[in-house]
């Protein structure tokens, strides 16, 4: 086995990279080896009477003579077929790992090789490399650096073939549904050809992979415009989805009666501009609500959902991109019935699908930081309301954009054909905080903002005095405020002084410091204390990336078993 040893929380662990399969030629060796469960249907009695009969032979004979194997009680033709069947797959499995342990492939990814390739996989490795390009979850590079090894043929149109397609995924790991065919063109002649004194791939090799993957629709050419044909479908339906739902009349409702009467119940008083949100949501079956924070997206959510229920009493769903905005739109609405839109479409547990392809049925639609939602996910909405529906879509374009590709909220409003309203206005902060100015100033690009008591710049030169000044501020808050009320943000976990990692470590000791009686917990180099303020930073079925608490308790089950 190949790999580091890490401090993990139950002690030092190393942490495996490869490993190569090694059958002892001993008595025990080969015993345990045939009853580890590497070979199907041999159990205990049935190794050790093998290799009373054939001895430290036993594994030639499995390999060459297998038919003596019928002489053993218990074994019949169809378990020697299994025997020999089991014996095949791990010897091939023993020379892949053996020959691509150099680079770094995982036993799982052997395993994937093998049921693509079966028994011709050593074969097709070593005659044609790149066909590993084919393989599910194997990357371009590590196939690349194999077939430059084994000095294959550069300009093969499967490594052409593999280039493109790593260069377009690596495009929408960035946010792009499409790259220019002369951007493509330039990386993949760039990326080939590195390292090479004389180029060994031109770009009339390229333009004819291209065009051999537009004829096997694997890639679509849409005016210089280069897709991935699963993420070209997924946008050119969307916008004929939505170009249908804009087009089909729907009745539109007079609510003039119940805005009076929702302001009164509500106690709420809206702006002229939060009044015009309200009215086109009751007269377009698609419309869109956009604003900075603290510009009173909620508030006006909260009236169409109070005159909603008055004048239309059909169903409701509410829905958001995270787990954490869907529980704030039902804490600040009164829907508890609010869920992630994965969670509404049935896209769980990894798979797109595994919970069916589940229609929404609810004749008012609304989707919150729709920001946050890529071109897939809304793919997969549009795909499953009904025609009959109305769809509010509620956000702030400046906003976190989504981790996915696309762009799809910011297309959605600069399109001019959806009924958009935006509401600029700022309530949360008052009219004389520097907050909303200045965050405004940010987002034109302009650097003249406005300092008072609400917004302050602190100037420090180097990371060491800022992390110091950020610690000194810091506690000044909390003595003021409370410790729940005050957040720090910085720009890197682990690389300076005034990273997350060295922050909290030494705001730990200063916040909350070490006591008789105050149990903790190390995990590593991390210290878990009673009180700690923690965050959490991976989304469960409980909890969500960014929820925060305090540890209110920390007890020892056993000595092999801890819980927070």
């Amino acid at each position: 086995m190949e790999g580091d040893w890490e401090n993990g929380s139950h002690g030092l662990q190393l942490k495996v990279d490869s490993f190569m399969e090694i059958v002892p030629r001993t008595k025990a060796g080969i015993i345990g080896y045939l009853s580890s469960g590497a070979i199907k249907g041999v159990k205990q009695r049935t190794a050790e009477a093998i290799y009373q009969q054939f001895g430290l032979q036993t594994l030639d004979v499995i390999e060459k003579s297998p038919e003596k194997l019928l002489s053993i009680r218990g074994i019949s033709e169809r378990k020697l077929r299994e025997i020999v069947e089991c014996y095949g797959q791990n010897q091939v499995f023993r020379e892949l790992m053996t020959f691509l342990v150099p680079y770094k492939v995982t036993p799982k990814k052997v395993n994937m090789i093998l049921k693509t390739f079966h028994e011709e996989s050593v074969r097709i490795i070593q005659s044609r490399p790149y066909m590993l390009c084919a393989v599910k979850s194997f990357g371009f590079l590590t196939v690349d650096a194999i077939g430059r090894q084994l000095c294959r043929a550069l300009n093969d149109p499967m490594r052409i073939s593999g280039c493109i397609s790593y260069i377009l995924h690596e495009a929408m790991k960035e946010g792009h549904l499409y790259l220019n065919q002369e951007t493509l063109m330039d990386k993949t002649l760039a990326l080939l050809n590195q390292d090479l004194t004389v180029p060994a791939v031109i770009e009339q090799d390229v333009s004819r992979v291209l065009y051999q993957l537009v004829m096997q629709q694997s890639i679509v050419v849409d005016h210089e415009k280069v897709y991935i044909f699963q993420q070209y479908e997924e946008e050119r339906l969307t916008a004929l989805m939505i170009a249908k739902r804009i087009q089909t009349a729907r009745q539109s409702f007079p609510i003039e009666t119940e805005l009076d009467q929702a302001q009164q119940v509500l106690g709420i008083t809206l702006s002229e501009r939060q009044k015009q949100a309200i009215r086109m949501v009751f007269e377009s079956p698609l419309s869109i609500i956009t604003g900075g924070p603290g510009t009173g997206k909620t508030t006006v959510l909260k009236v169409i959902l109070y005159i909603h229920g008055l004048k239309c009493k059909t169903s409701v769903q509410l829905m958001a991109p995270t787990g954490r905005v869907a529980r704030r739109m039902a804490e600040s609405t009164g829907k508890e019935d609010a869920s992630t839109m994965h969670m509404a479409l049935g896209l769980l547990g990894g798979s797109d699908y595994n919970l069916g392809f589940q229609y929404l049925e609810a004749e008012f639609l609304n989707i919150d930081e729709v920001s946050m939602v890529d071109m897939h996910l809304a793919y997969e909405f549009f795909s499953r309301v009904k025609d009959s529906a109305r769809v509010l879509l509620l956000g702030d374009v400046d906003q976190l954009p989504s981790v996915g590709a696309g762009d799809v909220f910011r297309q959605l409003i600069g399109c001019g054909l959806i009924p958009v309203t935006v509401l600029d206005m700022v309530y949360r902060q008052g009219a004389s905080s520097n907050i909303p100015v200045n965050a405004n100033l940010i987002q034109q690009n302009r650097t003249n903002l406005f300092m008072g008591e609400d917004f302050i710049f602190v100037p420090c030169n180097g990371t060491e005095p800022a992390a110091e000044m950020v610690k000194k501020l810091y506690l000044e808050e909390v003595q003021k405020y409370g410790l729940e009320q005050v957040q720090i943000l910085t720009s890197y976990r682990m690389k300076t002084a005034a990273g997350v990692v060295e922050l909290n470590r030494t705001l730990e000791d200063l916040i909350n410091p070490p006591a008789a009686g105050k149990n903790e917990l190390a995990i590593g180099k991390d210290v878990f204390r009673v009180s700690d303020k923690i965050l959490q930073n991976k989304n469960t079925d409980l909890v969500s990336n960014g929820d925060m608490g305090i540890i209110q308790d920390i007890y020892f089950c056993n000595l092999k078993r801890m819980k927070i």
